[in-house]
């Protein structure tokens, strides 16, 4: 199932829709059943072949999974990958496009008007019903992509080809991302007992060393967090940002200078001037990315 990144910011689908989503789904799900009752009904009036209508009568607890899901808000590459097998399964059982999206929009109005009648703030119930048509927005997108990924798959070797590369390529690189998670972890976890251990070993040395090796510690650890927190976006499909590389150079820097500075070592200027020069150039240069990033 590849990513689909960019599905949330195309529909700006932000943190006030999903609370908006979590507000309504308490007093929307008593109606999953009615939900399901009046979809069947309207089903009815397609002419539908033998083997699609068992199909659907077979498969209407995922009809109810996916009710529940939608006031979810949760769109992460595992709620994208669960609509889209709907879309596949759809086109494995050869229904027509023109169901899909009759039965689409039927699913919208009906949640619609179930909407419209159980929140009485009008400010609020405007809020939320725009947040629903996001969502299914989103999932309707979703849906007929993954219907016509198999449809076009199934005429075009190649296409059905370099969707399995893609799959598997980013199978692999979740893996990786994974890993490297699980390396992180444990680099945290060992930087933070060795840091608790140097602390422990110099009371009884100097005040000025005990400083110096602590607030190294402690900013090695910071970088290792920041790269946990890059690592953990990126595999819930955040966008990644090299702003978190300069950073790790602007800290290893800034820590070169603290331990010179403490050390009082006044022989060197020209490392002196050469490490409060690279910070400048990386301050400068980390403050554009991150301002970049913010505008995109």
């Amino acid at each position: 199932m590849r990513y689909r990144k960019s599905l949330t910011k195309n529909y700006d689908l932000n943190e006030h829709d999903v609370d908006n989503l979590l507000f309504i789904k308490p007093m929307i799900s008593r109606y999953k059943d009615e939900f399901i009752e009046d979809f069947t009904e309207k089903m009815k009036t397609f002419p539908l072949s033998e083997k699609q209508a068992a199909a659907m009568g077979s498969n209407m607890n995922k009809l109810g999974s996916w009710f529940d899901t939608l006031f979810d808000g949760n769109a992460d590459n595992a709620y994208f990958a669960f609509v889209g097998k709907l879309g596949e399964s759809l086109n494995k059982y050869k229904f027509e496009q023109e169901f899909i999206t009759a039965m689409i929009s039927f699913s919208r109005l009906w949640i619609h008007e179930k909407i419209f009648g159980l929140v009485d703030d009008e400010v609020r119930r405007k809020k939320i019903l725009i947040s629903m048509h996001k969502m299914m927005d989103i999932n309707s997108e979703i849906i007929l992509g993954s219907y016509y990924d198999k449809l076009v798959s199934s005429y075009n070797p190649v296409h059905s080809y370099r969707n399995k590369v893609v799959d598997i390529s980013e199978k692999f690189s979740f893996f990786v991302h994974t890993l490297m998670v699980i390396t992180l972890i444990g680099l945290t976890l060992t930087a933070g007992v060795a840091f608790l251990a140097e602390t422990v070993h110099l009371f009884g040395k100097k005040p000025d060393h005990a400083l110096i090796t602590a607030l190294g510690s402690l900013l090695i650890i910071w970088v290792l967090v920041e790269l946990l927190h890059t690592e953990i976006q990126m595999i819930k499909g955040g966008k990644f940002k090299n702003s978190i590389f300069i950073s790790v150079a602007l800290i290893a820097f800034i820590r070169d200078l603290m331990i010179i500075t403490l050390k009082h070592e006044t022989t060197n200027v020209l490392q002196q001037g050469f490490i409060l020069l690279a910070i400048t150039v990386l301050g400068l240069v980390y403050w554009l990315i991150v301002r970049t990033e913010n505008n995109n």
